[in-house]
């Protein structure tokens, strides 16, 4: 049996991942090859009722059908046993099962901003040229105003606007250090620092400061209570002008 090590983590996610990785394990043993965390579950800068404790799974080929996927009755298994832990205060548990064949375009881990709890890691880690690399093309595909977004304001909302808006924060965290990633020279420290930090890294009198800013104002009313339409809206109103504003920027400025 492989060895748990959850003692970087920070005090909230250490308890939630010593029993998912004891799921993981139980379940996968014959193809495990490695379990990390990453995000705010290593980093801190947790918003309660938003943020996941972030895995990666990392298993042998074997485990997957032809189609790149765990077999149906392997996630029914994971999942009944996963269900059963309380991710509080964190929102969920968001594992990625991977195999040591990385997908095209996929990139390893970033030194320093993961956490191997057991096994090792089988691939390699990130170089801060892959890192930039793949901000650039993050940002030249980005569409700053989802469809899912847009789809959602137009019914009464409900539980399925809640799960719009964790998908949209889903989507600007990322454009925040790929924005800083081609801003500064120190391109993997970038990504080791929670979001706090990475906030302040704009300068509060441009317009990618001033809009990250508010977006995150907004995200710490919301978040954990989820029960005002209005803020809800001002979530996506920021988040949504935050896109735009990295977008306008990587268009001006972009190589």
């Amino acid at each position: 049996m492989h060895k748990i090590d959850v003692s970087p983590l920070t005090s909230e996610a250490r308890p939630i991942t010593q029993e998912a990785a004891a799921i993981y394990l139980k379940h996968t043993e014959p193809w495990f090859l490695g379990l990390l965390a990453h995000g705010s579950a290593l980093k801190g800068g947790i918003i309660p009722g938003c943020s996941d404790v972030d895995l990666q799974l990392y298993l042998q080929t074997a485990a997957f059908t032809p189609q790149g996927h765990l077999p149906l009755e392997l996630a029914f298994a994971i999942h009944r046993d996963i269900t059963k832990i309380d991710p509080a205060p964190f929102r969920y548990i968001q594992c990625y099962p991977l195999s040591s064949e990385l997908p095209e375009g996929f990139v390893g881990p970033i030194p320093g901003a993961y956490h191997i709890v057991a096994g090792e890691l089988p691939v390699p880690e990130a170089t801060a040229e892959q890192v930039r690399a793949a901000a650039r093309k993050a940002l030249t595909e980005l569409n700053p105003t989802p469809a899912f977004i847009i789809g959602s304001l137009i019914g009464p909302g409900g539980v399925r606007l809640a799960r719009r808006i964790r998908l949209l924060c889903t989507k600007v965290w990322p454009v925040l250090y790929q924005v800083l990633t081609l801003q500064r020279d120190e391109v993997l420290e970038t990504w080791r620092l929670p979001k706090d930090q990475a906030v302040e890294l704009l300068p509060q009198d441009t317009p990618l400061g001033q809009a990250i800013r508010r977006f995150y104002r907004a995200v710490h009313v919301y978040y954990p209570a989820e029960d005002s339409v209005e803020d809800a809206l001002l979530v996506i109103e920021s988040g949504v002008g935050f896109l735009k504003a990295a977008k306008a920027w990587w268009e001006k400025t972009g190589e």
